[in-house]
């Protein structure tokens, strides 16, 4: 009796204890990925997938694969662990939220050409309302994000009623957001260093700008006067630098004005009640709030 009972123990004791310890492998590499020990709990993960191939929970250790992946902005590697789950699991639960962080994480590392993509193959594979709301959203604010907001007025008129009314408006106050012209900045401190600056704001530059180009211009002339050619030649020299740097800086600052107020409507925009998206403190999932 003993012996049946010993031998029923050693074929049927390691299966149920190693059912009962599935899930707590798992847990333990989702508790490294709270604390952001990210690197530990890839390789968690992974032990798990290869001890455990045909659990129901390998679609699980893929994703959270992934999004550990993404969280170190490992992007191309994050993107081959979702493929991989796509292609295996393309009928799980996890494969439909990878879907989604696909398409987020290009948005999120500024490849806003490939994310609209992703975005378009979302669409497509999946035609819920919420789906096709949330990747028309995240299409506009790509085009948005690379300063296009006719291209982003289209996907936006695609949205409900509020949401679309919301950001047409918004996006007519952008296009509308006074601009400092970088021809007229150049062509001003052209005429007279400094003065571009002046009109971008930049008083301290602009002072700085009309100082020392005065100071070269005043230098090289007396230089002259007194024919010290090679003392005026060199002062002549800088001040050539000087005063096409004048010139460059004046339109940089036109374009830093334009590009700052942009941004700055931007994050306005994106603070919206009931309008906000972004990467989630703790977690690389993309997360987007807004109610129909």
């Amino acid at each position: 009796m003993t012996r049946y009972l010993l031998l029923f123990l050693l074929l049927f004791l390691p299966a149920t204890l190693g059912a009962t310890d599935l899930p707590t492998q798992l847990q333990f590499a989702d508790s490294l990925a709270a604390d952001n020990d990210h690197y530990r709990a890839i390789t968690e993960y992974k032990r798990f997938l290869f001890l455990h191939p045909d659990s129901p929970l390998v679609p699980q250790a893929r994703l959270s694969i992934a999004t550990s992946l993404i969280a170190g902005k490992r992007w191309k590697n994050a993107d081959r662990s979702l493929e991989d789950l796509l292609s295996l699991h393309p009928q799980s639960p996890e494969a439909i939220k990878g879907r989604h962080i696909y398409a987020d994480s290009a948005y999120e590392r500024g490849e806003f050409g490939l994310a609209r993509q992703r975005y378009r193959a979302l669409a497509k594979r999946q035609t819920d309302a919420e789906t096709l709301n949330y990747t028309n959203f995240r299409i506009g604010w790509s085009f948005l994000e690379q300063d296009k907001p006719q291209k982003a007025r289209t996907s936006f008129s695609l949205l409900p009623q509020q949401q679309k009314d919301r950001l047409l408006e918004d996006l007519q106050t952008y296009q509308a957001l006074p601009q400092k012209s970088p021809l007229i900045a150049g062509g001003l401190s052209t005429i007279l260093p400094g003065a571009g600056q002046i009109y971008t704001g930049r008083l301290r530059q602009a002072a700085l700008s009309f100082l020392l180009n005065g100071a070269f211009i005043l230098g090289a002339i007396e230089a002259f006067n007194e024919e010290n050619y090679a003392v005026g030649g060199i002062l002549l020299f800088f001040e050539i630098g000087w005063y096409g740097g004048n010139i460059y800086n004046a339109v940089n600052n036109a374009h830093k004005h334009n590009d700052r107020a942009k941004h700055n409507y931007k994050q306005q925009m994106r603070s919206r009640p009931n309008l906000q998206f972004g990467m989630l403190k703790k977690t690389p999932l993309v997360s987007l709030n807004y109610h129909f």
